[in-house]
């Protein structure tokens, strides 16, 4: 077992093809992380999974990323008492997670972990860039989905309108020409506006 932990020190853990190629041709060891006791050890598996995580977040490997970052959690939980630098490690593993789930368009959840992580050091430009993206993609969402449904509502007025409404139609177009440019002018201006 120390073998490996040597080995991995003699890699360049900053190229992700040989951290990729190191972690998976030695993932038996790094996923049997459960036996291992010593807090030393765990400290330098968790560094190892985090410069996977890394690696494998350059490549688009999202799901994989998730399965590695709740194993970090894990490990973090099992040295939370025997570690002066847990905080530096739980730190890194909520921003992957933040990472993670701002690649998955799940904005708000990212956001949650990116406010925390402005608490955790405030003058991070990263931590305050992925925060205000995500808030941006999460309005961007919002918007198109306003105008989604307003588009549904005026083609349904158009094609079923005279049929449901009769005479009082030209009154029901006025109020969904209205919504329509409101909706329009609304979302433009607050795209606009960021």
């Amino acid at each position: 077992m120390d073998r490996i932990i040597e080995k991995s020190r003699e890699i360049n853990k900053n190229y992700e093809e040989e951290m990729i190629g190191f972690y998976n041709g030695n993932r038996l060891y790094f996923d049997n992380y459960d036996v291992i006791t010593d807090p030393e050890t765990l400290e330098e598996i968790i560094l190892i999974k985090q410069k996977y995580c890394e690696a494998i977040e350059r490549r688009g490997y999202y799901k994989e990323l998730v399965v590695i970052l709740n194993e970090i959690f894990i490990l973090l939980a099992k040295i939370e008492s025997k570690s002066q630098k847990v905080h530096h490690y739980y730190e890194r593993a909520l921003f992957y997670q933040g990472i993670v789930l701002g690649r998955q368009n799940k904005y708000v959840a990212s956001n949650r972990i990116f406010k925390d992580l402005k608490i955790f050091d405030p003058g991070s430009e990263s931590y305050k860039d992925w925060y205000q993206s995500n808030k941006k993609n999460n309005l961007n969402n919002i918007f198109s989905l306003c105008e989604n449904i307003v588009m549904i509502i005026m083609a349904f007025e158009v094609f079923f309108g005279r049929d449901i409404f009769g005479p009082t139609n030209i009154i029901i177009q006025i109020i969904v020409f209205v919504l329509f440019i409101g909706t329009f002018l609304s979302t433009h201006f607050l795209r606009k506006k960021e």
